[in-house]
């Protein structure tokens, strides 16, 4: 009889977990003394923080809050996310404010030991200049007095590439979408200018589909992968209004084996470096 599959903890609860681990370690508390005074053994506290406790209620979620000093606005929030998850299907809207589940994802971002960006029509966010991103917006029709938050919130989100020990960032572009001038020609030269900037760093790897390749795994659409060092890896996929983070280890599988093989198909590192500048210089002739 096959044993049983160990749970590994899904993104919500992991989700969950990191932020209960947060106000602990901020109210300066063990898990010994958090389970102390609800009276839980401190591996019950370790394996809710780490996701690996699916049966956790909400009212053992409002336990643990008031037990290290959670009021007002943030216990509203996490309490949301206690009893959300399941119902949304972490779901996360596409708003000006913060989401609880985008919250969350900066948090898995921040942590991740790998992050690998599939972006066939776009440039990374990661990577973006804020000229570049501004024209994004316009074209997708943000309201004006939206867009100059947005682009500061994503230019924010960059400081994990110059951070000390940072994660090994690898973005997969194609040549197509590094040629369309988004915002026009000096824009985008601009804009293929940090990327090479940024490709240079050690940790930093760039790698171009060529436009002779005219199919690829990356025509299915974008999707960020993350991972960590002891535990499971977490799949986004952004959508026009909302982003999702998929469960089922079956399609993550499929997510991991889809983002190898079009690793594949890319110029190697040096070979995109050297398209990179080429394209740069061609859209600077172009001004």
């Amino acid at each position: 009889m096959p044993g049983k599959v160990k749970y590994l903890g899904g993104v919500g609860d992991r989700g969950l977990g990191m932020e209960l681990r947060h106000y602990r370690e901020k109210a300066g508390m063990s898990c010994a003394r958090v389970g102390e005074v609800l009276g839980w053994s401190a591996n019950t506290i370790s394996r809710l923080e780490r996701g690996l406790r699916p049966e956790t209620t909400a009212e053992e979620v409002s336990a643990i809050l008031a037990a290290v000093g959670v009021t007002g606005p943030d216990r509203d929030r996490i309490m949301r996310m206690a009893k959300g998850y399941r119902e949304q299907g972490w779901w996360e809207g596409n708003k000006t404010h913060l989401t609880d589940q985008a919250r969350t994802y900066l948090k898995f971002e921040a942590r991740a030991t790998r992050i690998i960006d599939v972006e066939p029509l776009l440039v990374p966010g990661l990577l973006q200049t804020a000229d570049y991103c501004r024209a994004l917006m316009a074209a997708f029709g943000v309201e004006v007095r939206e867009i100059e938050g947005r682009v500061a919130r994503r230019l924010g989100r960059q400081a994990i590439v110059t951070r000390p020990d940072p994660p090994e960032l690898v973005f997969v572009v194609s040549e197509l979408m590094l040629r369309q001038p988004v915002g026009g020609a000096g824009v985008m030269a601009r804009q293929v200018h940090r990327i090479v900037e940024d490709a240079e760093r050690p940790h930093v790897a760039v790698r171009v589909v060529p436009a002779a390749v005219a199919a690829h795994p990356g025509l299915h659409g974008a999707f960020t992968m993350l991972q960590f060092a002891d535990e499971p890896a977490v799949v986004f996929v952004e959508g026009r209004m909302s982003g999702m983070f998929p469960e089922n280890p079956d399609e993550i599988a499929a997510y991991t084996l889809s983002a190898e093989r079009l690793i594949d198909l890319t110029l190697g590192q040096q070979e995109s470096l050297q398209l990179l500048h080429a394209i740069a210089e061609d859209l600077e002739r172009a001004r």
